[in-house]
């Protein structure tokens, strides 16, 4: 049996015959396997660096002033541009892992990882994205 309906249909219970097992590669963004990777180089890093003495986590507001300037004089909101949202987020991002890694905002930094949140050692950074 392929579909839900088609199950439903025949008067099947048993959810196992339904559909079929997909398994996805480690490159699926978000994957178990994906994440597993992720986990194990940052482990890796972790036992060569020392763990982080910081752990840093930022989301974006919609109500920052670069969004609302660039969307409220054409009426529409940030869901209906989330383009502009995402970019002044990466910039603000940017902007703030240069402080931390060119201006030496938390001291110098000798290695990093780039995921959703970001993990700060006196010499270590850490990112997150989603």
């Amino acid at each position: 049996m392929n579909g839900l309906q088609e199950a439903i249909n025949k008067g099947e219970t048993d959810p196992s015959c339904v559909g079929r097992r997909v398994v996805l590669p480690s490159s699926f963004t978000g994957g178990m396997r994906y994440m597993f990777n992720n986990c194990q180089d940052v482990m890796a890093i972790y036992r060569r660096f020392n763990y982080p003495d910081l752990f840093i986590t930022i989301t974006c507001n919609v109500n920052w002033p670069e969004i609302r300037d660039v969307l409220g004089p054409k009426g529409l909101s940030p869901s209906d541009r989330p383009g502009i949202v995402c970019r002044v987020f990466k910039l603000k991002l940017d902007q703030m892992m240069k402080d931390f890694k060119k201006n030496k905002f938390f001291g110098q930094t000798t290695a990093g990882i780039l995921q959703d949140e970001i993990v700060l050692v006196k010499s270590f950074y850490s990112i997150k994205f989603p």
